[in-house]
């Protein structure tokens, strides 16, 4: 089903939805001197901005920074949030970053009821790229940027125009008073769209997951890590990063965001540190992304939305930590995954 809206019928189904869900869009913040786009709850339609990918991904509706646990009973979330959101214009990037944290935190074996509230509470509408930026490369990693069905709904926009493709007839209903939208417009937008993309400069050819004994014990992480910071800030504006610690206030459990990247984060108690240097600490974020995560749940933990790149204080470039990387297995012949 295919759906069409300009942007005033945009507007007042919006405007509607408002009504009985709270809605969550990217709009633009000022930051200091510097105007960032983040997914924020909205009061207006008209606060949205659709014109590139935000700075930030929306993990933080799923996975908030910092949240209280209240109870400490297996199964027993917090206060539960009856009123559901609608997180509007999420990327292809994101929306398969949200596939990783699926693989953790609903796992078969141990279900997080925290997340999978939080989950089950947000209903997507996603967002078809219309050109990429320079940092991006998931295309390059088999993610499509111009279609996506992991999401019920998912939104091109082409100028004034608005085509909603409804992949899940669940949730129609939310766009009834729209008129039906035309499949040969939708397939041109896709075609051109498509050709605009195939253009990358960016390849690799990796085995997936990367040969852990090999990787590992590689010698060029010093010298890849040499001016990394440890400052995590590619950690939290990652989509697929999870890590989190714990903390206690006045007998309240609390859980925030964390960073393998921290030098703190893997200290014992002891004072013993395994991870004691910054080059074994960025090794862990590269094998995690691309040797431990494929290895346990069949997919990459990074998703090429170039968020790590555009946000490093020393252009710290993870494209190029993967060049290496695949230089350095040819030259080992070629070594197998696993």
């Amino acid at each position: 089903m295919i759906k069409v809206a300009n942007s005033e019928e945009l507007e007042q189904l919006l405007n509607r939805l408002s009504q009985d869900y709270k809605i969550a869009a990217p709009v633009v913040k000022r930051k200091g001197r510097k105007e960032r786009i983040e997914y924020e709850y909205i009061d207006s339609p008209g606060e949205i901005t659709l014109e590139r990918q935000p700075d930030s991904s929306p993990k933080k509706f799923f996975l908030p920074q910092n949240e209280r646990m209240e109870v400490e009973v297996a199964g027993a979330p917090g206060t539960e949030d009856k009123q559901k959101t609608i997180l509007f214009g999420v990327r292809s990037c994101d929306l398969e970053a949200l596939k990783v944290l699926d693989d953790v935190f609903l796992d078969d074996n141990y279900i997080d009821a925290y997340y999978q509230q939080h989950r089950e509470n947000i209903i997507i509408i996603g967002l078809s790229c219309s050109e990429g930026k320079p940092s991006c490369f998931c295309g390059t990693l088999g993610i499509d940027p111009v279609k996506n069905d992991s999401a019920p709904i998912f939104l091109y926009q082409r100028g004034d125009r608005y085509y909603f493709k409804v992949y899940d007839e669940e949730y129609a209903y939310l766009l009834e008073d729209l008129p039906e939208g035309d499949e040969g417009e939708l397939a041109e937008i896709v075609e051109e769209r498509a050709a605009s993309f195939a253009e990358n400069n960016f390849t690799l050819d990796l085995p997936v997951p990367l040969p852990e004994e090999t990787t590992f014990s590689a010698p060029f992480w010093g010298d890849l890590a040499e001016k990394c910071l440890g400052c995590g800030v590619c950690t939290y504006y990652c989509p697929t990063c999870y890590c989190f610690g714990f903390f206690w206030e006045q007998g309240e459990k609390s859980r925030c965001w964390d960073s393998c990247m921290f030098a703190s984060f893997t200290k014992h108690a002891s004072g013993h540190n395994p991870r004691r240097s910054q080059d074994q600490r960025y090794r862990q974020r590269v094998m995690h992304k691309y040797s431990y995560h494929p290895e346990n749940y069949g997919r990459l933990a990074c998703t090429g939305c170039g968020r790590c790149l555009d946000n490093c204080p020393v252009n710290l470039d993870i494209r190029s930590v993967l060049k290496t990387v695949e230089s350095y297995l040819q030259e080992k012949g070629g070594v197998k995954s696993g």
